[in-house]
């Protein structure tokens, strides 16, 4: 995989150069190495073994505390739990509903989340009870009418691009196999505050409704979703959710979809989009996803172009016909981009909380679960040293972003180019419909983050979506200078018509 990655960036060092000359291109490396130094040296944090250790480790040991306290059972709360839990540790999981309860969301499972659903040993499970359908044939409709419906299956092997599974199974399923690794999971408590206690070291967690039960800690961990109340109150969060996305199922058998996911780009929404997604059974989920970057669309906005695309976007109204029946929009928000620290002395964040959703797409499940597994693994490592203090708290929010946290950044840019420049989605689309299926499934792993927005870079997409942008605006120009010369030879047409006419009247 290292020399896979080596031989990425010499391809594109070597593309560049021959794009901006020798010389030009090293005064560009020279700028960057100078940056990537002094972030080296601002960034270098004290290595794990060197914090000092503040309480002996009683993992295994009988307490009346848990080891970690985890707020909130979605994917990335669950997938925390479940992971320490196997570990070994004392986990508390706290759900303030009852499951099976439902979420709003686009549904869509990406690979790396699947990867975890198979480790975990319910994605068959899942499969086989007809509550989550793996995505064969999906591709996307760009903003100029371009498309492209491909199949993906035969390419990715034995684990799929995404499957679509609604939020009432997923996060069920999730929640029982960490109950059934060892965490102890306490539905229908809804978190009202949680204090920590320095003489103690320990968090202690009190419920909404009177409830006179309180839970200790020595870890608190924040999986509360977007708002994440918790997280705001602590004062860790400090701003609103930026984005929002809608939801709505389709009945089975009143549309005409057949393909089992496809994202629709509307030119005056974008960076948003809009999507398509089959479950089991035929079933559809409509869903909109508003991403900042338009000063023209906001979350307000979110109705309107939920209605607006349903029934006037060419793709959205004739893949749902005249007779689909549609349920009543939900809404939810989504917190993009990362939170500027998503830790504290004793606390982390995770998930939707810490703002683990790609900026350009929306998606959230799998790095929640990649998040939360992350996490585990981080706790597990903090705590058998003995030091969870703030911190230590602050290298969990450095791995994370080391690992795709720090992608955010090009996926900000990419979407707010995507705004600027409709055509470049167009041109990518014609790409993937030249290139093909193979073509389409690199692509779609860097939509998802399976690999670096940077892979953007390499040739063989710089080169082959480059060429169709070249095309393009040939062709638009070609079609503008044509349409000019006949309006020119019109007009001249109607100058010649009025002097014979004039001739004609003055004989």
């Amino acid at each position: 995989m290292e020399v896979i990655i080596k031989l990425q960036y010499i391809a594109i060092i070597t593309h560049w150069t021959l794009v901006f000359g020798p010389i030009v291109f090293i005064k560009i490396l020279m700028l960057a190495a100078l940056a990537y130094f002094a972030y080296i040296v601002l960034a270098t944090k004290r290595p794990m073994a060197s914090l000092p250790k503040m309480f002996q480790d009683e993992k295994g040991a009988k307490k009346a505390h848990y080891d970690v306290a985890i707020v909130g059972a979605g994917p990335a709360g669950s997938t925390l739990a479940y992971y320490l839990a196997k570990s070994g540790r004392k986990v508390l999981l706290l759900e303030k509903k009852k499951f099976p309860r439902d979420k709003y969301c686009g549904d869509a499972v990406c690979k790396t989340a699947v990867e975890i659903l198979m480790d975990m040993g319910i994605y068959e499970d899942l499969i086989n009870q007809k509550k989550a359908h793996v995505a064969d044939s999906g591709g996307l409709v760009s903003p100029g009418g371009l498309s492209y419906i491909g199949e993906s299956l035969e390419i990715m092997g034995d684990v799929p691009a995404a499957i679509a599974c609604k939020r009432l199974h997923l996060d069920n399923a999730i929640a029982m196999a960490a109950k059934k690794a060892g965490a102890d999971l306490k539905e229908n408590s809804s978190v009202s505050a949680a204090t920590l206690d320095k003489s103690t070291g320990l968090w202690t967690l009190f419920l909404e409704g009177g409830v006179q039960q309180t839970y200790q800690a020595r870890v608190l961990a924040c999986c509360d979703g977007a708002p994440s109340a918790l997280a705001t109150k602590l004062g860790i969060v400090r701003t609103p959710p930026q984005g929002s996305c809608s939801r709505a199922y389709v009945e089975p058998g009143t549309h005409k979809f057949k393909a089992d996911g496809v994202v629709i780009y509307n030119k005056d929404m974008l960076p948003g989009y809009s999507a398509l997604f089959r479950h089991p059974n035929d079933e559809l989920n409509y869903c909109v996803y508003i991403i900042p970057g338009n000063p023209q669309v906001g979350n307000d906005d979110l109705p309107y172009w939920h209605d607006n695309i349903m029934k006037n976007d060419p793709y959205v109204s004739r893949a749902l016909g005249d007779k689909a029946k549609v349920e009543r929009m939900k809404v939810a928000s989504l917190r993009f981009g990362g939170v500027p620290r998503s830790y504290g002395n004793q606390v982390i964040l995770v998930g939707d909380s810490a703002g683990m959703i790609d900026p350009m797409t929306g998606e959230g499940i799998h790095l929640a679960m990649d998040g939360g597994r992350l996490a585990a693994g981080f706790l597990e490592e903090v705590l058998t040293h003995g030091n969870v203090s703030r911190e230590a708290m602050e290298m969990y929010h450095e791995r994370w972003m080391d690992k795709f946290g720090n992608d955010f950044a090009w996926s900000s840019r990419i979407s707010y180019l995507q705004y600027k420049f409709p055509i470049l989605i167009d041109a990518a689309t014609a790409a993937i419909q030249r290139k093909g299926d193979a073509f389409m499934a690199k692509w779609a792993d860097i939509m998802t983050g399976r690999v670096p927005k940077v892979n953007l870079l390499l040739p063989d997409f710089v080169i082959v979506v480059g060429y169709e942008l070249a095309a393009i605006q040939f062709r638009r120009l070609h079609g503008f200078a044509s349409e000019r010369l006949r309006g020119f030879a019109s007009r001249l047409k109607s100058e010649e018509e009025e002097e014979e006419n004039a001739k004609q009247k003055e004989e």
